[in-house]
Protein backbone atom coordinates (compact mmCIF):
# COMPACT_ATOMS: atom_id res chain seq x y z
CA UNK A 1 0.00 0.00 0.00
CA UNK A 2 1.68 3.32 -0.96
CA UNK A 3 1.10 5.29 1.79
CA UNK A 4 2.17 9.15 2.61
CA UNK A 5 4.90 9.99 4.21
CA UNK A 6 6.90 13.20 5.15
CA UNK A 7 10.41 14.48 3.42
CA UNK A 8 13.34 16.19 4.33
CA UNK A 9 11.48 19.12 2.66
CA UNK A 10 8.87 18.92 4.97
CA UNK A 11 11.12 19.16 8.09
CA UNK A 12 13.37 21.74 5.87
CA UNK A 13 9.53 23.75 6.10
CA UNK A 14 8.65 23.05 10.18
CA UNK A 15 12.32 24.13 10.53
CA UNK A 16 12.14 27.18 9.01
CA UNK A 17 8.78 28.22 10.59
CA UNK A 18 10.15 27.69 14.11
CA UNK A 19 13.22 30.19 12.92
CA UNK A 20 10.40 32.59 11.59
CA UNK A 21 8.69 32.20 14.59
CA UNK A 22 12.00 33.09 16.88
CA UNK A 23 12.47 35.65 14.56
CA UNK A 24 9.26 37.51 15.21
CA UNK A 25 9.49 36.51 18.61
CA UNK A 26 13.05 38.17 18.88
CA UNK A 27 14.24 34.79 20.93
CA UNK A 28 17.20 33.03 20.44
CA UNK A 29 15.85 29.43 20.79
CA UNK A 30 12.46 27.22 21.33
CA UNK A 31 11.79 25.21 24.45
CA UNK A 32 8.99 22.80 23.27
CA UNK A 33 7.01 20.32 25.93
CA UNK A 34 5.19 17.64 24.04
CA UNK A 35 2.45 16.60 25.74
CA UNK A 36 -0.70 18.24 24.00
CA UNK A 37 -3.14 16.17 21.63
CA UNK A 38 -0.93 17.70 18.73
CA UNK A 39 2.65 16.93 20.29
CA UNK A 40 4.54 19.73 19.19
CA UNK A 41 7.41 18.37 19.78
CA UNK A 42 6.72 15.65 17.54
CA UNK A 43 5.90 18.43 15.19
CA UNK A 44 9.89 19.36 14.94
CA UNK A 45 11.40 16.02 15.35
CA UNK A 46 9.51 13.37 13.20
CA UNK A 47 10.11 10.99 16.40
CA UNK A 48 7.78 9.47 19.13
CA UNK A 49 5.97 12.61 21.44
CA UNK A 50 6.92 13.16 24.87
CA UNK A 51 9.95 15.17 24.70
CA UNK A 52 11.38 18.45 25.44
CA UNK A 53 12.68 20.13 22.37
CA UNK A 54 15.47 22.54 22.92
CA UNK A 55 15.48 24.11 19.14
CA UNK A 56 18.43 27.14 19.06
CA UNK A 57 18.04 29.27 16.01
CA UNK A 58 21.26 28.95 14.71
CA UNK A 59 21.44 24.95 15.62
CA UNK A 60 19.51 21.58 14.96
CA UNK A 61 16.50 20.63 17.49
CA UNK A 62 18.49 18.73 20.48
CA UNK A 63 15.12 15.91 21.73
CA UNK A 64 15.39 15.54 25.80
CA UNK A 65 13.74 11.94 25.97
CA UNK A 66 12.76 10.63 29.13
CA UNK A 67 14.06 6.98 29.13
CA UNK A 68 16.57 4.60 27.65
CA UNK A 69 13.59 2.84 26.09
CA UNK A 70 13.21 6.39 23.86
CA UNK A 71 16.53 5.94 22.65
CA UNK A 72 16.27 2.52 21.42
CA UNK A 73 13.07 3.21 19.30
CA UNK A 74 15.16 5.68 17.76
CA UNK A 75 18.13 3.16 16.96
CA UNK A 76 16.06 0.63 15.89
CA UNK A 77 14.37 2.97 13.45
CA UNK A 78 17.62 4.29 11.97
CA UNK A 79 18.23 0.48 11.40
CA UNK A 80 15.44 0.45 9.20
CA UNK A 81 16.07 3.28 7.01
CA UNK A 82 13.45 5.21 8.87
CA UNK A 83 12.98 8.83 8.33
CA UNK A 84 14.35 10.24 10.83
CA UNK A 85 14.98 14.29 11.34
CA UNK A 86 17.18 14.14 14.24
CA UNK A 87 20.54 12.92 14.82
CA UNK A 88 21.83 10.54 17.47
CA UNK A 89 24.19 13.05 18.95
CA UNK A 90 20.88 15.12 19.50
CA UNK A 91 19.11 12.68 21.48
CA UNK A 92 19.63 13.04 25.01
CA UNK A 93 18.32 10.97 28.17
CA UNK A 94 17.56 14.02 29.94
CA UNK A 95 14.11 15.15 30.25
CA UNK A 96 14.17 17.19 33.16
CA UNK A 97 15.39 20.61 34.75
CA UNK A 98 19.01 20.16 34.69
CA UNK A 99 18.82 18.32 31.16
CA UNK A 100 17.38 21.87 29.59
CA UNK A 101 19.25 23.90 31.67
CA UNK A 102 22.42 22.23 30.24
CA UNK A 103 21.71 22.25 26.81
CA UNK A 104 20.58 25.84 27.13
CA UNK A 105 24.04 26.44 28.55
CA UNK A 106 26.00 24.09 25.98
CA UNK A 107 24.41 26.43 22.75
CA UNK A 108 25.44 29.72 25.25
CA UNK A 109 21.76 30.76 25.76
CA UNK A 110 21.86 30.95 29.14
CA UNK A 111 21.62 34.77 29.30
CA UNK A 112 19.18 34.77 26.25
CA UNK A 113 15.62 35.45 25.58
CA UNK A 114 14.13 31.98 25.06
CA UNK A 115 10.11 31.25 23.49
CA UNK A 116 8.52 28.49 25.59
CA UNK A 117 5.75 26.14 24.58
CA UNK A 118 4.01 25.17 26.94
CA UNK A 119 3.79 27.66 29.57
CA UNK A 120 0.51 29.46 28.48
CA UNK A 121 -2.78 27.85 28.13
CA UNK A 122 -4.26 26.83 24.60
CA UNK A 123 -7.63 26.07 24.43
CA UNK A 124 -9.59 23.54 23.84
CA UNK A 125 -6.43 20.83 23.83
CA UNK A 126 -5.40 22.17 27.65
CA UNK A 127 -7.05 24.33 29.48
CA UNK A 128 -4.09 25.21 31.81
CA UNK A 129 -0.16 24.90 31.06
CA UNK A 130 1.64 22.00 30.34
CA UNK A 131 4.79 22.23 31.61
CA UNK A 132 5.51 21.39 35.16
CA UNK A 133 5.78 24.25 37.35
CA UNK A 134 8.44 22.55 39.56
CA UNK A 135 10.69 21.50 36.29
CA UNK A 136 10.58 25.04 35.00
CA UNK A 137 11.09 27.11 38.45
CA UNK A 138 14.34 24.59 38.72
CA UNK A 139 15.67 25.46 35.11
CA UNK A 140 14.82 29.54 36.12
CA UNK A 141 16.87 28.80 38.95
CA UNK A 142 20.11 26.96 37.84
CA UNK A 143 19.87 29.96 34.95
CA UNK A 144 18.94 33.47 36.65
CA UNK A 145 19.32 35.41 34.23
CA UNK A 146 17.76 33.36 31.08
CA UNK A 147 14.42 35.57 29.85
CA UNK A 148 11.65 32.83 28.71
CA UNK A 149 8.19 34.09 26.40
CA UNK A 150 5.29 32.35 26.00
CA UNK A 151 4.93 31.71 22.03
CA UNK A 152 2.45 28.77 22.07
CA UNK A 153 -0.50 30.56 20.34
CA UNK A 154 1.88 32.57 18.30
CA UNK A 155 3.25 28.75 16.41
CA UNK A 156 -0.76 27.36 16.82
CA UNK A 157 -1.78 30.38 14.39
CA UNK A 158 1.57 29.51 12.21
CA UNK A 159 1.48 26.02 11.99
CA UNK A 160 -2.53 25.75 11.49
CA UNK A 161 -1.90 25.71 7.41
CA UNK A 162 -1.12 22.41 6.28
CA UNK A 163 1.44 21.99 3.46
CA UNK A 164 0.72 19.29 1.00
CA UNK A 165 2.31 16.53 2.41
CA UNK A 166 0.53 17.44 5.52
CA UNK A 167 -3.09 17.19 3.72
CA UNK A 168 -2.06 14.18 1.89
CA UNK A 169 -1.85 12.46 5.80
CA UNK A 170 -5.08 14.23 7.03
CA UNK A 171 -6.75 12.54 3.96
CA UNK A 172 -5.88 9.41 4.80
CA UNK A 173 -6.91 10.30 8.24
CA UNK A 174 -9.97 11.07 6.99
CA UNK A 175 -10.65 8.21 4.23
CA UNK A 176 -10.06 5.89 7.19
CA UNK A 177 -12.76 7.33 9.57
CA UNK A 178 -14.87 7.18 6.48
CA UNK A 179 -14.09 3.14 6.77
CA UNK A 180 -14.35 3.39 11.10
CA UNK A 181 -18.20 4.81 10.38
CA UNK A 182 -19.05 2.46 7.69
CA UNK A 183 -18.39 -0.63 10.05
CA UNK A 184 -20.46 0.85 12.91
CA UNK A 185 -22.99 1.10 10.54
CA UNK A 186 -22.48 -2.41 9.23
CA UNK A 187 -22.11 -3.73 12.82
CA UNK A 188 -25.19 -1.94 14.68
CA UNK A 189 -28.52 -3.56 15.10
CA UNK A 190 -31.00 -4.46 18.13
CA UNK A 191 -29.07 -6.68 21.21
CA UNK A 192 -25.54 -5.27 20.02
CA UNK A 193 -23.25 -3.78 22.51
CA UNK A 194 -21.90 -0.35 22.44
CA UNK A 195 -18.38 -1.94 23.20
CA UNK A 196 -19.03 -3.98 19.92
CA UNK A 197 -19.74 -1.03 18.41
CA UNK A 198 -16.25 0.98 19.57
CA UNK A 199 -14.49 -2.41 18.84
CA UNK A 200 -15.49 -2.38 15.17
CA UNK A 201 -14.67 1.23 14.29
CA UNK A 202 -11.40 0.36 16.21
CA UNK A 203 -10.15 -2.40 14.50
CA UNK A 204 -11.19 -0.75 11.27
CA UNK A 205 -8.46 1.64 12.31
CA UNK A 206 -5.76 -0.08 13.53
CA UNK A 207 -6.56 -2.70 10.52
CA UNK A 208 -5.52 0.10 8.26
CA UNK A 209 -2.61 1.11 9.74
CA UNK A 210 -3.84 4.62 11.30
CA UNK A 211 -4.25 5.53 15.34
CA UNK A 212 -7.67 6.12 16.98
CA UNK A 213 -7.85 9.12 18.96
CA UNK A 214 -10.56 9.83 21.36
CA UNK A 215 -13.51 7.71 20.58
CA UNK A 216 -17.06 9.00 21.82
CA UNK A 217 -20.31 6.64 21.66
CA UNK A 218 -24.00 6.84 23.24
CA UNK A 219 -26.94 5.08 22.53
CA UNK A 220 -30.33 5.17 23.17
CA UNK A 221 -34.04 7.41 22.35
CA UNK A 222 -33.43 10.54 23.94
CA UNK A 223 -29.36 10.99 24.32
CA UNK A 224 -28.13 13.78 26.06
CA UNK A 225 -24.69 14.24 24.68
CA UNK A 226 -22.07 12.16 23.45
CA UNK A 227 -18.78 11.55 25.55
CA UNK A 228 -16.30 8.78 26.29
CA UNK A 229 -18.44 5.35 26.91
CA UNK A 230 -19.45 5.25 30.86
CA UNK A 231 -18.43 1.70 30.67
CA UNK A 232 -14.97 3.28 29.92
CA UNK A 233 -14.35 4.61 33.33
CA UNK A 234 -17.34 3.00 35.32
CA UNK A 235 -17.62 -0.62 36.36
CA UNK A 236 -20.89 -1.32 34.56
CA UNK A 237 -21.74 -3.37 31.37
CA UNK A 238 -21.87 -1.87 28.20
CA UNK A 239 -25.71 -0.52 27.16
CA UNK A 240 -26.87 -3.11 24.11
CA UNK A 241 -28.69 -1.07 21.85
CA UNK A 242 -32.15 -1.56 20.98
CA UNK A 243 -34.67 -1.33 18.30
CA UNK A 244 -35.87 3.12 18.09
CA UNK A 245 -32.31 3.81 19.29
CA UNK A 246 -30.01 6.83 18.35
CA UNK A 247 -26.26 5.60 18.19
CA UNK A 248 -24.40 9.09 18.34
CA UNK A 249 -20.19 8.84 18.20
CA UNK A 250 -17.43 10.99 17.51
CA UNK A 251 -14.05 9.39 16.09
CA UNK A 252 -10.63 10.71 16.04
CA UNK A 253 -8.29 9.00 13.71
CA UNK A 254 -4.56 10.14 13.40
CA UNK A 255 -2.37 9.16 10.41
CA UNK A 256 1.43 10.67 10.99
CA UNK A 257 0.32 12.80 13.73
CA UNK A 258 -2.37 14.65 11.38
CA UNK A 259 -5.88 14.12 12.63
CA UNK A 260 -9.26 13.57 11.10
CA UNK A 261 -12.97 13.89 12.83
CA UNK A 262 -16.24 12.88 12.09
CA UNK A 263 -19.53 12.85 14.08
CA UNK A 264 -21.96 10.85 12.98
CA UNK A 265 -25.56 9.65 14.16
CA UNK A 266 -27.08 6.52 13.23
CA UNK A 267 -30.75 5.50 13.37
CA UNK A 268 -31.62 2.09 14.38
CA UNK A 269 -35.13 0.96 13.26
CA UNK A 270 -37.82 3.48 13.50
CA UNK A 271 -36.95 6.09 15.45
CA UNK A 272 -38.76 8.82 16.99
CA UNK A 273 -40.22 11.51 14.27
CA UNK A 274 -38.92 13.83 16.67
CA UNK A 275 -35.43 13.13 15.65
CA UNK A 276 -35.74 14.55 11.90
CA UNK A 277 -35.59 18.15 12.86
CA UNK A 278 -32.83 18.33 14.99
CA UNK A 279 -31.13 16.01 12.21
CA UNK A 280 -32.37 18.27 9.43
CA UNK A 281 -30.74 22.03 11.80
CA UNK A 282 -27.28 19.79 11.80
CA UNK A 283 -27.09 19.03 8.16
CA UNK A 284 -27.98 23.09 7.55
CA UNK A 285 -25.64 24.56 10.33
CA UNK A 286 -22.95 21.91 8.46
CA UNK A 287 -23.87 23.29 4.85
CA UNK A 288 -23.42 27.33 6.48
CA UNK A 289 -20.31 26.33 7.92
CA UNK A 290 -19.24 25.32 4.15
CA UNK A 291 -20.43 28.50 2.72
CA UNK A 292 -18.39 30.26 5.57
CA UNK A 293 -15.26 28.25 5.39
CA UNK A 294 -13.28 30.94 2.72
CA UNK A 295 -10.06 32.43 2.35
CA UNK A 296 -9.79 35.80 4.29
CA UNK A 297 -13.16 35.60 6.32
CA UNK A 298 -13.03 35.28 9.91
CA UNK A 299 -13.47 31.95 12.25
CA UNK A 300 -16.17 33.44 14.52
CA UNK A 301 -18.09 34.34 11.26
CA UNK A 302 -17.92 30.38 10.33
CA UNK A 303 -19.21 29.93 14.52
CA UNK A 304 -22.27 32.88 13.96
CA UNK A 305 -23.16 31.54 10.44
CA UNK A 306 -23.73 27.70 11.88
CA UNK A 307 -25.42 29.00 15.23
CA UNK A 308 -27.67 30.94 12.98
CA UNK A 309 -28.37 28.25 9.95
CA UNK A 310 -30.58 26.05 11.50
CA UNK A 311 -32.76 29.07 13.22
CA UNK A 312 -35.13 30.35 10.11
CA UNK A 313 -38.00 28.85 9.42
CA UNK A 314 -38.48 28.46 5.86
CA UNK A 315 -42.13 27.61 6.03
CA UNK A 316 -43.15 31.16 7.92
CA UNK A 317 -43.41 34.24 5.99
CA UNK A 318 -41.76 36.76 7.89
CA UNK A 319 -38.28 34.55 8.13
CA UNK A 320 -38.87 33.62 11.63
CA UNK A 321 -37.05 31.25 13.99
CA UNK A 322 -37.25 27.82 13.63
CA UNK A 323 -38.65 25.82 17.08
CA UNK A 324 -35.19 24.43 17.00
CA UNK A 325 -32.85 27.29 16.16
CA UNK A 326 -29.03 26.67 17.02
CA UNK A 327 -29.20 30.17 17.82
CA UNK A 328 -31.89 29.64 20.14
CA UNK A 329 -31.39 25.88 21.23
CA UNK A 330 -28.86 23.93 22.61
CA UNK A 331 -25.58 22.12 21.19
CA UNK A 332 -23.65 20.34 23.82
CA UNK A 333 -20.84 19.96 21.81
CA UNK A 334 -18.68 22.66 19.98
CA UNK A 335 -20.01 22.89 16.27
CA UNK A 336 -16.64 23.80 14.58
CA UNK A 337 -13.37 23.56 15.71
CA UNK A 338 -9.66 23.45 14.36
CA UNK A 339 -7.82 20.41 13.62
CA UNK A 340 -3.69 20.24 13.39
CA UNK A 341 -3.66 21.74 16.24
CA UNK A 342 -7.46 22.50 17.66
CA UNK A 343 -6.40 25.99 18.95
CA UNK A 344 -9.46 27.74 18.43
CA UNK A 345 -13.02 26.34 18.47
CA UNK A 346 -17.18 27.00 18.64
CA UNK A 347 -18.50 27.69 22.04
CA UNK A 348 -21.01 25.01 23.17
CA UNK A 349 -22.62 24.31 26.21
CA UNK A 350 -25.72 27.02 25.61
CA UNK A 351 -29.10 26.73 27.53
CA UNK A 352 -27.82 23.06 29.56
CA UNK A 353 -29.81 24.61 32.07
CA UNK A 354 -32.82 24.02 30.55
CA UNK A 355 -32.42 19.98 30.52
CA UNK A 356 -34.62 18.21 32.89
CA UNK A 357 -32.63 17.61 36.30
CA UNK A 358 -30.37 20.19 35.77
CA UNK A 359 -30.93 22.47 38.33
CA UNK A 360 -29.08 20.16 40.90
CA UNK A 361 -26.15 21.07 39.55
CA UNK A 362 -23.77 23.79 40.35
CA UNK A 363 -21.52 25.82 38.14
CA UNK A 364 -23.04 25.23 34.48
CA UNK A 365 -20.59 27.50 32.46
CA UNK A 366 -21.02 27.87 28.31
CA UNK A 367 -17.49 26.91 26.69
CA UNK A 368 -17.14 30.66 25.01
CA UNK A 369 -15.83 30.56 21.36
CA UNK A 370 -11.63 30.95 20.93
CA UNK A 371 -9.93 32.19 18.37
CA UNK A 372 -13.08 34.12 16.90
CA UNK A 373 -10.24 36.61 14.93
CA UNK A 374 -8.33 34.06 13.64
CA UNK A 375 -8.26 35.10 9.68
CA UNK A 376 -8.55 31.41 7.45
CA UNK A 377 -5.78 30.50 5.10
CA UNK A 378 -6.03 27.87 2.48
CA UNK A 379 -4.75 24.88 3.74
CA UNK A 380 -6.58 25.03 7.31
CA UNK A 381 -8.48 21.91 7.91
CA UNK A 382 -11.73 21.94 10.72
CA UNK A 383 -14.14 19.60 12.14
CA UNK A 384 -17.40 20.90 11.04
CA UNK A 385 -19.48 18.83 13.30
CA UNK A 386 -22.64 20.28 14.62
CA UNK A 387 -24.71 18.93 16.85
CA UNK A 388 -28.62 20.02 17.75
CA UNK A 389 -30.58 19.25 21.02
CA UNK A 390 -34.82 19.64 20.32
CA UNK A 391 -36.11 18.86 23.14
CA UNK A 392 -35.45 14.59 24.27
CA UNK A 393 -34.20 14.27 20.75
CA UNK A 394 -30.32 14.80 20.14
CA UNK A 395 -28.72 14.79 16.35
CA UNK A 396 -25.09 15.45 15.21
CA UNK A 397 -22.94 14.79 11.86
CA UNK A 398 -20.16 16.15 9.79
CA UNK A 399 -16.44 15.29 9.41
CA UNK A 400 -13.27 17.24 8.41
CA UNK A 401 -12.82 19.82 6.06
CA UNK A 402 -10.23 21.63 4.23
CA UNK A 403 -9.73 25.40 3.71
CA UNK A 404 -9.24 25.15 -0.35
CA UNK A 405 -8.16 28.33 -2.49
CA UNK A 406 -11.76 29.02 -3.24
CA UNK A 407 -13.91 26.70 -2.22
CA UNK A 408 -13.99 24.27 0.69
CA UNK A 409 -12.79 20.21 0.83
CA UNK A 410 -14.92 18.15 2.22
CA UNK A 411 -12.92 14.77 3.06
CA UNK A 412 -16.29 13.18 4.35
CA UNK A 413 -19.59 12.13 3.04
CA UNK A 414 -20.77 9.32 4.81
CA UNK A 415 -21.04 10.84 8.41
CA UNK A 416 -22.21 13.99 7.17
CA UNK A 417 -26.31 13.29 6.65
CA UNK A 418 -28.13 11.16 9.74
CA UNK A 419 -27.62 7.35 8.90
CA UNK A 420 -29.82 5.38 9.05
CA UNK A 421 -29.80 1.15 9.91
CA UNK A 422 -32.29 -0.99 9.13
CA UNK A 423 -30.79 -4.37 10.32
Amino acid sequence: MDLPSYSLAERDRRWDLARRLMDAEGVDALVVHGGAGWAPDAYLTNDRPGAIVVFPRAGEPVMLVGSPAHVGDHLLAGARGDAQWIRPENVLVAKHAHGVAETLRAHGLSRSPVGVLGLEPCPPSHADPLMPYALWSSVLQQLPQLTARPVERAFVTRALPQSGEELACVRRAAAVGESMARAMLEAVRPGVSEAALYAAAVAECLRQGAVPGDVSIVSGREPVSCGPPAWSYRPQPPRLVEDGDLVLAELSVRYGLREARQRLTIAVGDVHPGTESPAKTARASYEAGLATLRPGRLFGEVVTAMREAGGRDPHSLAGGRHPHSLADGRHPHPLVHSLNPSGVTGGSGARLGDLPRSARYGLLAEQPTIGSDLPLAPGMTFALTPTCASGGHLAGLGGTVVVGDDAPIELNTITTHLMRSTR
